[in-house]
């Protein structure tokens, strides 16, 4: 049995997801984390979905692992219903939204076919640049 060691994580992902009725909350859960956190990276709103993976409209928080304790925690107590996909950042991003995900509230079925297609692109790229 091979187990991989956590130095392999580079940061993390927190996709949080809303809806109409859960917009406003989320923002101001962005704004908040944005005070906060001034280190962690805010991205776009995307209200329209599917976007990738992601079949809901959602906004990412990336961050330093070192970050995890102090934000993921944070996020689960202040919540208020929304759903959460927290995942690390290897480098392969199959597995860290399909094998490695954790969830704050209810999960979201993710498109994972799409990731798997991006993954398989993205290597005969490689190999065509070799």
């Amino acid at each position: 049995m091979e187990f991989r060691p956590s130095d392999l994580i580079k940061g993390y992902h927190v996709h949080i997801y809303y809806d109409g009725g859960s917009k406003q909350w989320a923002g101001h859960l962005r704004r908040e984390v944005a005070k906060r956190w001034p280190q962690a990276e805010l991205g776009r709103w995307r209200d329209k979905a599917p976007q990738g993976p992601h079949p809901q409209s959602h906004f990412q928080i990336a961050f330093e692992a070192k970050l995890f304790p102090e934000i993921v925690p944070w996020l689960a107590l202040n919540r208020k219903g929304l759903s959460m996909l927290v995942h690390p950042n290897t480098g392969n991003g199959y597995d860290d939204h399909a094998n490695n995900d954790m969830w704050i509230g209810p999960s979201v079925q993710l498109r994972l076919d799409y990731l798997r297609k991006f993954e398989e692109e993205q290597r005969k790229k490689k190999q065509a640049a070799a």
